[in-house]
């Protein structure tokens, strides 16, 4: 204790106010990156529909899905409802921590777009990693990795174990459909506080 008087001591003749700041310190999170979730869409790419590649759409809630897997469990048990394999896929799925849901999350209306995407989409173009396909009339845009993708992809993807774990259960042909109902009407349903409107009498 003697240094540390000394020391105040040695500040108060000298007039000085020690300040100390309280707040606490700001990190970055990965999920606040543009790059490390340019990457996990290519990790999406790199496994589901590889063939045909994947609307922004189903890009967006297999994002969600991978950003919030307290969701996983309930979007593969109706992905698999009434199929013979279900308790094979839910015994393939390692979760990797208990997680709780949470209820205070975002409650999108419609499919769970996050105003980046297009900023990860260009992420990824810009360095030849993905390609875009649409139909005749220029619409229902499609992305897929390119050749050059695909090798990025293999360098990256031991970077997401869990991320794949639960991607590689749907094999490489995802039923685009069923996948969005189940985030935009099956979650929403389950989960989402709702407002309840008391009619005046």
């Amino acid at each position: 204790m003697e240094p540390l008087k000394r020391l105040v001591e040695t500040i108060e003749e000298k007039g000085l106010k020690p300040s100390i700041n309280l707040d606490r310190p700001t990190y970055i999170q990965p999920e606040d990156r543009i790059q490390y979730r340019a990457t996990r869409i290519a990790v999406i790419l790199g496994i589901l529909n590889t063939k045909f590649g994947l609307s922004k759409n189903v890009i967006a809630c297999v994002d969600f899905l991978l950003r919030n897997d307290e969701f996983q469990s309930k979007f593969i048990a109706e992905y698999f409802k009434g199929q013979r394999n279900i308790l094979d896929k839910i015994s393939e799925f390692k979760k990797g921590r208990q997680t709780e849901i949470d209820f205070n999350i975002v409650q999108y209306k419609s499919v769970p777009w996050d105003i980046r995407f297009n900023d990860m989409f260009l992420y990824l173009f810009m360095r030849g990693f993905i390609e875009y396909k649409t139909d005749s009339n220029n619409k229902n845009i499609r992305l897929k990795l390119t050749e050059t993708g695909k090798i990025f992809f293999s360098k990256i993807k031991d970077v997401f174990p869990t991320e794949i774990n639960f991607l590689e259960l749907f094999g490489n042909r995802l039923a685009e459909d069923k996948t969005i109902n189940i985030i935009t009407e099956v979650i929403p349903n389950s989960y989402w506080k709702q407002n309840v409107e008391i009619e005046d009498k």
